[in-house]
This record gives C-alpha cells, sequence and structure tokens, in this order.
C-alpha cells in the first residue's frame, strides 16, 4: 500500500463559511484584445462577481449597496453629453423592477435586475431636479431696477446677503429672468417676506476658478440663482404684483425665526466674549512686559525700528 502523497485525501482549500475571502483575482491575465485570452479574463471575472454577491447577500449587507448603486446613476447623469429624457430612465426603472419581482425565485438575477432599478431611479432622480430647477441664468452684466419679493436674509459683518424671488428686472424680456438673485447690501433693513425694489449691479454665477475646483456656477443653477451681485444704493419697499406663493410665505416664516435666534445668541454671547477677550487682551499684555523686562535684564533688548 504506497503512502498517500502530500494534500491527497484532503479537502480542497477554501475560504470557510463566513470568513472574509479574496473572491476577485489579484492579477489579471495579460491578453490581447479578441484574442483567447479575452474570454478567460471575462470568465474570471464573472465567477468573482457572483462569488462577492453572495457573499455580499450572506451577510445581509446587499441593502447598503443601493445608495451606491443610485450614486453611480446620478453620475452617469453628469456624464451625458446632453441632457437626457425623463421617460427613457423611468422605462428603464420600471423593466428592472418587473424584471427582479420575476425572478424573485432566483438567488441571483433579482439581486443584479435590483442594482439596475436603484441606479435608474438615481439617474431619473437627477434628470427630475434639473427639470424642475431649470431656470434662466444672466448672459452678461447688467445694472438696472430689479423688483422681487425677499427670500431670506443672511446678516454680515458689513449689510446683509439677500436672496431675491424676481419679479420684475428692467431691460429683459420676462421670460429672460433669473428666478432668484443674490445680492449683497451695505446699508438698510428688509426682512424676509418683504416686496422690495432698488438698483442692482448683476452678473452671471461665476464657473470654476480654476480645472476641477469648485463651480459655483453648477451649485447656483441647483439652487436657482440666475445673477448674483450687489446693491449699491437704497432699497425701496413696494406693493408686490401678486400674492406671494405659499413656499415663500413658510421659508420666510423659517428665515426670520432663524435670524431672531441668531441675534439673540449674538446678543448673550457678545458680552461675555468682549468680557472674556478684555481679559485675554490683558493678560496678553502682561505677558509681553514681563518678557520684555527679562530680555533687557539679559542684555538682549533690542531698540524699535
Amino acid at each position: 500500500m504506497q503512502p498517500a502523497r502530500p494534500g491527497q485525501g484532503m479537502p480542497a482549500p477554501g475560504p470557510a463559511r463566513g470568513a472574509r475571502a479574496d473572491v476577485l483575482p489579484s492579477r489579471l491575465p495579460t491578453f490581447v484584445l479578441g484574442g483567447p485570452g479575452l474570454g478567460v479574463t471575462l470568465t474570471a471575472w464573472r465567477g468573482g462577481f457572483f462569488r462577492a454577491l453572495a457573499l455580499e447577500a450572506e451577510r445581509r449587507r446587499l441593502f447598503l449597496w443601493l445608495p451606491v448603486m443610485m450614486g453611480a446613476g446620478i453620475l452617469l447623469y453628469f456624464l451625458a453629453d446632453r441632457e437626457p429624457a425623463l421617460w427613457a430612465p423611468l422605462t428603464g426603472l420600471g423593466l428592472a423592477a418587473g424584471a427582479a419581482f420575476a425572478l424573485r425565485r432566483r438567488r441571483l438575477a433579482p439581486l443584479i435586475a435590483l442594482g439596475c432599478a436603484a441606479a435608474f431611479a438615481g439617474f431619473a432622480a437627477a434628470t427630475w431636479r434639473t427639470a424642475t430647477v431649470a431656470a434662466p441664468m444672466l448672459d452678461r452684466p447688467r445694472i438696472g431696477q430689479v423688483s422681487g419679493f425677499v427670500e431670506s436674509v443672511e446678516a454680515r459683518d458689513a449689510g446683509a446677503r439677500l436672496v431675491i424671488l424676481v419679479t420684475s428686472l428692467a431691460g429683459l424680456e420676462p421670460e429672460r429672468w433669473p428666478r432668484r438673485v443674490r445680492v449683497n447690501i451695505r446699508s438698510g433693513s428688509v426682512s424676509p417676506g418683504d416686496h422690495i425694489a432698488a438698483m442692482a449691479r448683476l452678473l452671471p454665477p461665476p464657473g470654476p476658478a480654476r480645472p476641477g475646483g469648485y463651480d459655483f456656477g453648477r451649485d447656483a443653477f441647483f439652487r436657482g440663482l440666475g445673477a448674483v451681485g450687489s446693491i449699491p444704493g437704497k432699497i425701496a419697499l413696494t406693493p408686490p404684483p401678486r400674492p406671494p406663493p405659499t413656499e415663500l410665505v413658510l421659508a420666510a416664516t423659517i428665515d426670520r425665526a432663524r435670524n431672531a435666534l441668531t441675534r439673540r445668541i449674538a446678543e448673550i454671547g457678545g458680552g461675555a466674549g468682549r468680557r472674556d477677550g478684555g481679559r485675554a487682551r490683558d493678560g496678553q499684555a502682561r505677558s509681553d512686559h514681563r518678557d520684555h523686562q527679562h530680555r533687557f535684564a539679559r542684555g538682549r533688548h533690542l531698540p524699535h525700528r
């Protein structure tokens, strides 16, 4: 009777149940496009993908991948070279959801269908969001009379920053009015919900300062801002041409409450802050004086120039 060779009669090594394992190949085989190596590589990746999917399902973590797939769909939307129609991702969402329901008795097929449905949902959400916020943007710098409802007031060190829902803009046809403009003021007191009129200097929202940098123009588009600028002169309260929208009334109420809370916090903390700041300055002055005397005593005092 011949002795068993090393490894003979023993089970093949493999990952234990519930243990972490490398399910994807660590190195891709080299191949020439169109050659036999391509089929081998695709087969290896397909096997690794299904093993990883089964492992995630076993650990009950597949639900966490739904937001990832939705984010992938949103990313695909921004990679599109032109604005897509909304019906296309909605159709894909319906087909993927139907496939997941039809294949619910299978093991992995409904999971893949649900992932595709989440990607289509993200694509559709981005398309819908763009369609709902789309509004004209200012084409060039302009100076003219602007009227509108004050949506929000942000107090600043010098003046305030207003977001105005435009009801009139001199020099432009109504279909070319920006929906909202954001302006800085140096003086004047206005509250959210007021209808104002003033001479404003408006500019188109700027793009990124460098390639790959922060794109304020894109951010302004999704916030409904069609122009930015300033109001250097006086602001007049005027009667509105129509009643304010319901969402504006609600937003103005919330903004007034927020501003009142901010002022209250500043009033409470202002006195304490000034007292603490005074003590800090006195302590720093005493420390500088002691350091000055110490250096002078050791002969390292330098005269002021």
